[in-house]
């Protein structure tokens, strides 16, 4: 029986939409038939070899039937610009997959809607569930009976323990953690290596403590 490999159009054509081309061709995830964008953003008509197309000609030329999307846009205006550009596809009718890396680990009962890309090594764990348009990078850790919703983003190694929720348009930093039975509210941004500790109002910030470089103070005089 022949493998039928999924056609697939990634919606962007900046740095993580470039990005997302490689991770699919690594892992043999599909056929990426070209790149889209709106037209006053597209600068190059051709990138990594496939065709950079306006919406208008993706809506002209590809049904709903014959192509699935993967969502190429990163985290430019707190996301604001994943949610619209998401928002308009849905209502012509297509559909957006999930990319998840094959060494991505997910509980069986997790519940994921679509558009979300989920990198190496990130673990989903049991009674987690996640909206749309989520971007998961390497090494992130979702804790059990979390729920996250729309259009948020997880940097490299964030964590979140049991019972948190992340509404939506969040950040969460590289390397940063949020504690159990915490509420993250919409457009909250945690810095990398800072703590969620309490609830988070909307379009709350929270940054670590500084790292400071200690005057007159060596290595060696330290007792490691």
């Amino acid at each position: 029986m022949k493998f039928m490999m999924k056609n697939l159009i990634i919606v962007g054509n900046g740095t993580y939409a470039k990005m997302m081309k490689k991770y699919i061709d690594m892992t043999l995830f599909g056929q990426v038939l070209s790149y889209v964008a709106d037209k006053e953003f597209i600068y190059e008509t051709e990138l990594d070899g496939i065709n950079v197309i306006s919406f208008e000609e993706l809506f002209e030329r590809f049904s709903e039937k014959e192509i699935t999307l993967i969502m190429g846009i990163g985290y430019t205006q707190m996301s604001n610009l994943r949610k619209k550009i998401f928002e308009r596809c849905k209502e012509r009718g297509y559909r957006f997959e999930n990319y998840i890396h094959p060494t991505a680990i997910i509980a069986p009962d997790a519940k994921i809607g679509e558009g979300n890309n989920i990198l190496e090594t990130v673990i989903i764990e049991a009674g987690v569930s996640i909206g749309n348009g989520n971007l998961f990078y390497g090494g992130v850790i979702i804790g059990h009976d979390s729920s996250v919703g729309d259009y948020n983003t997880f940097s490299v190694k964030a964590v979140t323990a049991g019972f948190v929720t992340i509404k939506n348009n969040c950040f969460l930093g590289v390397a940063s953690a949020v504690k159990n039975d915490i509420i993250i509210n919409d457009y909250s941004m945690i810095g990398a290596m800072a703590c969620g500790y309490k609830d988070m109002a909307e379009y709350s910030v929270v940054v670590p403590a500084r790292s400071e470089v200690l005057q007159h103070k060596k290595s060696t005089d330290c007792h490691l």
